[in-house]
């Protein structure tokens, strides 16, 4: 396979890592706490990293969301969880809140946040989501979770809402084992789904739940579903910006398809952008799975094409870090 080819299947992956990140066309990494101990270290290895890159910048993403998923801490301001500034019901709270973490990940060098949380709090017993959702009312979630993303933007760091199409209904985590939404139709529609198709024609990104909605695709998690990214999301929804996938090491995923078929299905349904935690030497196999299905007629050329001219259409749109 020739390197501009290579460099196509890579654009459209993104990685962590735990210890040296590869050096490898990626579209970009994301980090985690384990990554640095500080903004000021965070923020070497985001201009280390910058500098591989001539033409487009990478995504360097984090999970900043508030309350217990704050992969920086040291060095930033406190963040409440969203239960919290939710409950406030105040929209300039939550767009202050917002504008002040994308200062935060700016001078970290960061210029993607995976937040904020669209999922509805309507299971008590979910505990991957509980205080990482803004509330259970589906008009007052999608109120505040667009001012936070208002904030960020406002702020020079891109929000992506997660978990489409809703990862609230269900008790099982996905990290551990894939869930089943049971609900019907009308009610997902009426409840689960309203925030996301109330910010669907404006979002740049959105993020994908590992989950089988058994009314919309009772065959697929919603990562691997086309009747999912591609009928609902794309042509009801009118979504138009990256589709990232959640990450493809999680149970979910790999427990059922395996890492790299995940991959290559999740691309094939729709998805944009595959996201992988911490295994480069995995982000690695996954290009050379659609290197040969390309070779092999099991992915078609222009579906990548798609997909990675999205995914550079938001890099033109990253901001560059502030200083510390």
């Amino acid at each position: 396979m020739n390197a501009s080819l290579r460099r196509l299947a890579a654009s459209v992956v993104i990685t962590g890592f735990r210890e040296t990140p590869p050096d490898f066309p990626f579209a970009g990494f994301i980090f985690f706490d384990r990554d640095s101990a500080s903004l000021a270290e965070l923020r070497a290895l985001t201009d280390a990293l910058r500098a591989r890159y001539d033409g487009l910048p990478p995504i360097l993403a984090i999970d900043q969301e508030g309350g217990r998923v704050m992969r920086l801490r040291d060095g930033v301001a406190p963040m409440p969880p969203a239960a919290e500034i939710g409950a406030s019901g105040d929209e300039a709270l939550a767009e202050r809140i917002g504008a002040q973490c994308a200062h935060d990940l700016r001078r970290a060098g960061c210029n993607l946040n995976f937040a904020p949380v669209l999922d509805l709090a309507v299971d008590p017993r979910n505990t991957v989501i509980g205080d990482r959702s803004f509330g259970a009312d589906p008009a007052a979630v999608t109120r505040m979770a667009r001012a936070f993303a208002r904030g960020l933007e406002r702020g020079g760091v891109l929000a992506t809402y997660k978990h489409f199409p809703g990862h609230g209904a269900t008790a099982v985590d996905s990290h551990n084992a894939l869930p089943t939404i049971e609900i019907d139709e009308a009610t997902l529609r009426a409840r689960d789904l309203a925030p996301f198709a109330a910010v669907a024609g404006e979002a740049h990104a959105m993020m994908t739940a590992h989950v089988v909605v058994r009314a919309l695709d009772p065959n697929h998690p919603a990562t691997l579903s086309r009747r999912i990214l591609q009928m609902l999301l794309r042509d009801e929804l009118g979504f138009r910006g990256v589709c990232f996938t959640d990450c493809l090491q999680m149970a979910a995923i790999a427990g059922e398809n395996g890492n790299t078929q995940g991959a290559l299905e999740a691309l094939r349904a729709g998805a944009d952008a595959l996201t992988v935690s911490d295994d480069p030497t995995l982000a690695i196999a996954i290009v050379e799975r659609l290197e040969r299905a390309l070779e092999e007629g099991d992915l078609a050329m222009e579906r990548l094409q798609e997909a990675a001219a999205r995914v550079d259409a938001l890099r033109a749109l990253l901001q560059p870090p502030l200083p510390i």
